[in-house]
């Protein structure tokens, strides 16, 4: 009987624990892209940094945008917004500037499409991107606010999905 108290517990917490882990989390939706240029240039400058680096010459950049019928659109950052890039490892080019070059010469360049941002508390950004080029990946960053403050933090969320190799 002694037994069966000191292992009652350890069941009841192992069932708990196996109904909780039967429910279905709550999907995360993703924020869109806001219009505060102040947070697209720090999004931006940090996927610059820790994604693209020194391994590219010229990146073309967009904000993902969802039209009526749910398809992605690539939109162009503002003009204040690539102003704001210049000066980088890579050069900034809007989307709208590589379109022509792809049609004419193929995939010359990466996309880093910025997906959405959304402030995690006062002092941090959670942002989401896809860098397309030769392979493709998607990326969760913690981004610091503060360009002083600690780097952001990136990690590959998935690799060539299918379609990913498409540009529209």
């Amino acid at each position: 009987m002694t037994r069966l108290r000191s292992f009652a517990p350890s069941l009841l917490l192992l069932l708990t624990s196996a109904c909780a882990a039967q429910r279905p989390a709550t999907p995360l939706m993703m924020a869109a892209v806001g219009s505060d240029d102040a947070v697209v240039v720090t999004a931006f400058r940090a996927l610059l940094d820790e994604v693209i680096g020194d391994s590219a010459d010229r990146v073309c950049v967009s904000i993902a945008r969802t039209a009526s019928d749910g398809a992605l659109q690539d939109a162009d950052p503002s003009a204040s917004v690539l102003h704001a890039l210049q000066g980088r490892s890579a050069t900034v080019l809007p989307r709208s500037a590589c379109a022509a070059d792809e049609r004419n010469f193929g995939n010359p360049r990466g996309l880093l499409r910025l997906r959405d941002v959304s402030p995690v508390d006062d002092h941090t950004l959670i942002v989401h991107a896809e860098a397309i080029g030769d392979h493709s990946a998607r990326y969760e960053c913690l981004v610091p606010r503060v360009s002083r403050a600690t780097h952001a933090r990136c990690k590959i969320t998935e690799r060539d999905w299918p379609g990913s190799q498409s540009r529209s």
